[in-house]
C-alpha cells in the first residue's frame, strides 16, 4: 500500500463485514478505494472479475479506472468500474428481453425526455390543470426513484398531481412504444429484474463478491435497493461517503442511507478519515465551525498537517454590482491563478454580474453548467439519426429529424402519421414504410417517405457491418447534406455551427482510434450517459463560474463564495429551519471545502431582485463560521478585522431576508389562505392554492395566470394581496 495513513490503512484492509468509510472532504477517499481494490487483488488473491466499484459520474469513474490501471497495470484491471446508471445499462442490455422488451433499446437523455414530455403535456385533456413539462418530469423522476408506480399513487382531482400522474401514464407508454428508457429506468428496471428473477440476481451475486460504492451519501432509494439485493448474502460491501456533503435531496438522494448504514447492514464497521490533504488549517477550521451546527450527522472533525495559511476573508459590499467588481479586482491581482480560481454561487442568476465584471477586467472565464457541446442542436440532430439507425422504434428521434434538413414533411403530415401509428400500434418508421404506397398522400410526399426510409435502412445496414463510428457519420452527413444545411441556416454565435459539426466528426475519429471495435450502439450509450463535466477542459487557464452544487468533487487554489445572504444561502425556500436548512448548511460547507489555499466569502447589503433594489440580511452562516474566531472581515480600506466582533454577529438569530417591514409582512401572512388572489412582482396575478407553516415561516403555493405554480416563503417574496376569497 502506497503512502496511506493509519486510518486509510484500516479502511483498506477491513474485510469480512460491511464497512462504511466516513471520508471527509479532501481525505483521499478515491485513493482508499483504489488501494483497496489493489490490496484485494495483489494481497488477498481476489479475481479482479469479482470486484464491482460504483460511483455517480463518468468523470469520477474514469478517474478511478485510470488510477487502478496505473496501480495494477492496464492488463490486470478486470474489475467492473463505472456509474450506477452504466451498471444498470449493462445489466439491461443483457436481460431486457426477460422484461418483455428488446435489448436494442434507446437511452433518452434529458433533452429527449423534455421533448417527449412537452408534447405529452400539450396534449393533456383540457379538464386537467395546466402544468410545466419540466415540473412533470421532476415529479415523475422522484416517484420512480422511490420505486413507486402510477398504479400505487392516488391524487385529488383538479390538482397538479392529477396532471402529473396522467402525464406519467402517457410518458411510460410512449417510452415502451419507442423501445426507450430514461435514466431512472436504468435503475428502476434493474431493481424489477433482480426482484422478479432470482436466477439473474444470483448470477450477479456470485460474480461480484466485493462491492465498492463511492459517494454513498448521494444514493437514492433505487440505488440503495440495488445494493441491498446484491449484498444481501455478501459481507464484503465497502461504501465511502460523507454525510456532511449530502446536498442532492432535491434529486432523490436520501441522507438516511448513510446515517442508518449500521442499522441496515448488521455487524457493519465504521472507519473515519479525518486528515485532510487539500485545504489549509484555517479553511478547515472555518468549515468545521459551520457544519458543526447541524444535528443530523455521524460526526467527524477534519484536520491537516499543513500550515494554517491565510485567514478566511469576508467582504460585505454596498450592493451586488460592487460585490462582482470586488471579486473581479481580487482575481485580477492574481492573474497567474486564473486556471485554479473559481467563483461559486447558490443560483445561476448570480453569475451575470460576475461575468460582466470579469469581461471589464479582460479576465477569461468559463461558465460550468451552460450549454454543453453534446447538448447543441447540431449534435442532437446527428445523434438522433444514429439512434434511429440502431433502434427503429425510437419515435422521439424520428420526430426530431424527419424534416431536418427540410424534406417536405411538415407538422400536419407528421400529425397524420402519428395518428396512424396510434391506431395500428406501430412505430413511426413502420408507418412511413406503409405510407410509401398510401395513395391518399401525394406522389411527391410518398417519394419523400421512400427516400427517408431508404436512407435509414442503408445506414442501418452499414452500422451492422461497420465497427467504427466515423465512417457512418461521414456517410450520414454526405447523404443528407447536413453541412450545407447548417451553412444555409448559419446564425450568429460564439462558434460556427459548421465548426461544431466538424468538431463532432473529429471526436468520432478520435474515439475510433481509441476503440476501433466499439460499434455505434456503444458510442450512443456513452453519449447518453455523459454529464456536464465530462467535456470540461480543466486545463484551460480560465476562471470557473459555477453553482455550489456543480462544484461538488472539484477543488481550486482560490475560491470566492458570493451571495452569503438570507434568501440566497440559505435559500429562501429553506429558511424555515429543519432538514432543508441543514442541507443548505452542508451546501455551504461543500463550497468552502473546495478551496485549497485561499477562501473569500462575500455578501451585498442590497441586491437587484425582480427589477427593484432590495435590502439584504447577512447570512446566518457567516456568524456560524465566525464562531471559530478565524473569519476576518475586509473593510472598505481593505484592512481586516475579526468578523466575530462586528455588530451583525449578535446572539439574536437572523430572520429570513425580508423585502418589506416586519409589520407589513405579518399583515400579508395573516391574509393568505386558499383562494386569495395575489400579485407577484415577477410572475403577475395568481391564486393561492394552499399554505403551510405560520408566521414568518409561512409558505404558499400560488398558481399564476400562465398556468404555472410555484412555492414561496411569504415573508420574503414580493407578493401583494389583491382580493380575498370572500370569507
Amino acid at each position: 500500500m502506497i503512502n496511506l495513513n493509519n486510518s486509510q490503512k484500516s479502511a483498506v484492509t477491513t474485510t469480512g463485514h460491511p464497512t462504511l468509510v466516513l471520508a471527509g472532504a479532501g481525505t483521499g477517499k478515491t485513493m482508499v478505494i483504489v488501494e483497496r481494490i489493489a490490496w484485494l487483488i495483489l494481497e488477498k488473491g481476489v479475481d479482479p472479475r469479482n470486484i464491482l466499484a460504483l460511483t455517480f459520474t463518468n468523470k469520477a469513474a474514469n478517474e478511478m479506472r485510470e488510477r487502478v490501471a496505473q496501480r495494477l497495470g492496464e492488463n490486470r484491471v478486470g474489475a467492473w468500474l463505472g456509474t450506477f446508471h452504466s451498471f444498470g445499462l449493462m445489466v439491461l442490455r443483457r436481460h431486457m428481453e426477460t422484461l418483455g422488451r428488446t435489448n436494442d433499446f434507446s437511452v433518452f437523455d434529458e433533452a429527449d425526455q423534455l421533448a417527449l414530455m412537452r408534447k405529452i403535456v400539450a396534449d393533456l385533456p383540457p379538464n386537467l390543470a395546466r402544468v410545466s413539462h419540466r415540473d412533470a418530469l421532476a415529479w415523475i423522476s422522484l416517484q420512480k426513484q422511490r420505486l413507486t408506480t402510477p398504479e400505487q399513487i392516488h391524487v385529488e382531482e383538479a390538482t397538479e398531481e392529477e396532471s402529473f400522474l396522467e402525464a406519467w401514464r402517457r410518458y411510460r407508454s410512449a417510452l415502451v412504444t419507442s423501445n426507450g428508457v430514461d435514466f431512472d429506468d436504468l435503475l428502476v428496471l434493474t431493481v424489477e429484474l433482480f426482484q422478479n428473477h432470482k436466477d439473474i440476481l444470483d448470477r450477479y451475486r456470485r460474480r461480484y463478491t466485493h462491492i465498492h460504492v463511492d459517494e454513498y451519501q448521494d444514493t437514492n432509494h433505487a440505488q440503495y435497493v440495488i445494493l441491498k439485493l446484491l449484498a444481501a448474502e455478501n459481507p464484503n460491501l465497502f461504501v465511502v461517503g460523507d454525510e456532511d456533503q449530502s446536498i442532492y435531496s432535491w434529486r432523490g438522494a436520501e441522507l438516511n442511507n448513510i446515517l442508518d448504514f449500521s442499522k441496515e447492514f448488521p455487524h457493519a464497521q465504521v472507519v473515519r478519515l479525518e486528515q485532510n490533504y487539500r485545504s489549509t488549517g484555517n479553511i478547515l477550521k472555518a468549515s468545521n465551525s459551520l457544519v458543526a451546527h447541524n444535528q443530523k450527522r455521524l460526526g467527524k472533525t477534519l484536520w491537516t498537517a499543513a500550515e494554517d495559511g491565510e485567514p478566511v476573508l469576508f467582504k460585505e459590499t454596498e450592493d451586488s454590482e460592487a460585490e462582482a467588481a470586488y471579486v473581479a479586482e481580487e482575481i485580477s491581482r492574481t492573474r497567474d491563478q486564473f486556471g485554479s480560481t473559481a467563483v461559486l454561487f447558490r443560483t445561476n442568476g448570480q453569475s451575470r454580474l460576475v461575468e460582466e465584471a470579469l469581461r471589464t477586467h479582460n479576465i477569461p472565464y468559463v461558465v460550468i453548467g451552460g450549454i454543453q457541446f453534446y447538448a447543441r442542436k447540431e449534435i442532437k440532430d446527428i445523434t438522433a439519426y444514429l439512434r434511429l439507425i440502431t433502434n427503429p422504434h425510437d419515435d422521439v428521434a424520428l420526430r426530431r429529424i424527419i424534416n431536418v434538413p427540410p424534406r417536405g414533411i411538415g407538422e400536419i403530415t407528421l400529425t397524420r402519421l402519428e395518428e396512424y401509428a396510434r391506431e395500428r400500434n406501430l412505430s413511426l418508421l413502420a408507418v412511413l414504410r406503409e405510407a410509401e404506397s398510401d395513395q391518399t398522400f401525394s406522389s411527391r410526399m410518398r417519394e419523400n417517405f421512400t427516400n427517408f426510409v431508404h436512407l435509414i435502412d442503408d445506414l442501418a445496414l452499414m452500422a451492422r457491418n461497420e465497427q467504427k463510428v466515423s465512417p457512418i457519420v461521414k456517410t450520414l452527413l454526405e447523404r443528407i447534406g447536413y453541412r450545407e444545411y447548417v451553412m444555409r441556416t448559419e446564425g450568429s454565435g460564439e462558434q460556427s455551427r459548421v465548426d461544431i459539426v466538424d468538431e463532432f466528426f473529429s471526436s468520432c475519429v478520435q474515439r475510433d482510434d481509441k476503440n476501433p471495435n466499439g460499434g455505434l450502439a456503444s458510442f450512443l450509450q456513452d453519449l447518453a450517459l455523459m454529464s456536464d463535466f465530462d467535456t470540461w477542459d480543466t486545463q484551460t487557464p480560465a476562471v470557473a463560474l459555477l453553482t455550489c452544487h456543480a462544484a461538488k468533487g472539484l477543488e481550486f487554489d482560490q475560491v470566492f463564495l458570493i451571495g452569503l445572504e438570507e434568501g440566497l444561502l440559505p435559500h429562501a425556500a429553506s429558511a424555515d429551519c429543519g432538514e432543508a436548512l441543514e442541507e443548505e448548511r452542508r451546501l455551504c460547507y461543500v463550497a468552502m471545502t473546495r478551496a485549497r489555499k485561499r477562501l473569500v466569502l462575500t455578501a451585498a447589503r442590497r441586491r437587484l431582485q425582480y427589477g427593484d433594489w432590495r435590502d439584504s440580511v447577512r447570512s446566518r452562516f457567516v456568524h456560524e463560521i465566525a464562531t471559530c474566531g478565524l473569519l476576518k472581515q475586509i473593510d472598505d480600506t481593505h484592512e481586516t478585522r475579526d468578523a466575530q466582533n462586528q455588530e451583525p454577529t449578535t446572539a439574536k438569530p437572523f430572520a429570513p431576508h425580508q423585502a418589506r417591514s416586519d409589520r407589513l409582512a405579518t399583515d400579508i401572512c395573516s391574509q393568505l389562505r386558499t383562494g386569495v388572489r395575489v400579485r407577484h412582482a415577477k410572475f403577475g396575478m395568481g391564486v393561492v392554492m394552499f399554505t403551510s407553516g405560520s408566521g414568518k415561516n409561512l409558505k404558499a403555493r400560488i398558481k399564476f395566470v400562465n398556468g404555472k405554480s410555484r412555492d414561496f416563503m411569504v415573508s420574503y417574496a414580493p407578493i401583494d394581496v389583491i382580493e380575498g376569497d370572500g370569507q
